[in-house]
């Protein structure tokens, strides 16, 4: 992934001669020197590293294009790479695109709420967005012992303490959401007086403790590739989101969708 402004790889290639100014004017030193994983003619050229440095590429810097001494990488204007004002036509300038690794990915894979992509992800309107989604939490089913209007005694004592007090788990019966856990003991579940859904269950009665998942989705016409949310993942090595070259504004054979 280069920089924004690189000119098409070929004559990127002809033109850069690995000075390594962009690198080090880069506010937020997302820019690094590429190793030999795509060959020896790409060694210590300027690449995007998502996961080093303070942040992805910042919607409003242009610094790396205004150094560049040879234009590898062009001079452009903050308006051209948001495809503002007279490049609204032409649309921002894209650096690849976001894709979403499910299988690590903590609300798709381990029913663990997280919207840090989305939340930290600078295009307005968003390019990541989410879709709700409620789960039964693993050993989540419980026989009720006693029940009163702000909390349900459980027959088992399995719980463990404060697990469910986040503000994202819910107490269900009979498929009907009962209200929102704000704290829990080892077999209480005590429930918020804020907003009811449905009818306390009697003794002997089973609830379900479901968890309210935002599970993210990119939309791949806004995202631009700044790769921010690759940095802000918080799933440690290899991120669960990730920004690859496809759909890059520089080079039409990268597109995203085969054209038929």
């Amino acid at each position: 992934i280069r920089p924004p402004g690189a000119l098409a790889e070929e004559e990127f290639l002809k033109r850069c001669i690995k000075c390594g100014q962009c690198m080090r004017l880069c506010p937020t030193n997302v820019i690094q020197p590429s190793g030999i994983e795509a060959g020896l003619e790409n060694l210590w050229t300027p690449v995007l590293n998502n996961r080093i440095g303070s942040s992805g590429c910042q919607l409003n810097c242009t610094a790396c294009g205004q150094i560049c001494p040879t234009s590898a990488i062009r001079p452009i204007t903050l308006a051209e790479k948001l495809g503002t004002d007279a490049f609204s036509d032409a649309g921002p300038i894209k650096l690849g695109t976001a894709f979403f690794d499910r299988n690590r990915c903590l609300p798709w894979a381990m029913d663990k709420p997280c919207i840090v992509c989305q939340e930290n992800c600078p295009l307005s309107p968003k390019a990541i967005y989410t879709r709700e989604y409620f789960s039964t939490v693993r050993d989540g089913i419980f026989t009720v012992k006693k029940a009163t209007n702000k909390k349900i005694e459980t027959i088992e004592k399995t719980i463990t303490p404060d697990k469910f007090a986040t503000g994202d788990y819910y107490c269900v019966s009979k498929g009907e959401k009962i209200g929102k856990i704000v704290a829990n003991t080892a077999n209480t579940l005590i429930i918020s007086t804020d907003k009811r859904f449905g009818k306390i269950p009697a003794a002997g009665g089973k609830i379900e403790v479901q968890v309210r998942l935002q599970r993210p989705y990119v939309d791949i016409e806004k995202c631009t590739g700044c790769g921010i949310c690759e940095h802000e993942c918080p799933v440690s090595g290899r991120r669960a989101i990730r920004v690859s070259a496809e759909g890059e504004t520089r080079n039409a054979d990268r597109a995203l969708l085969l054209k038929r």
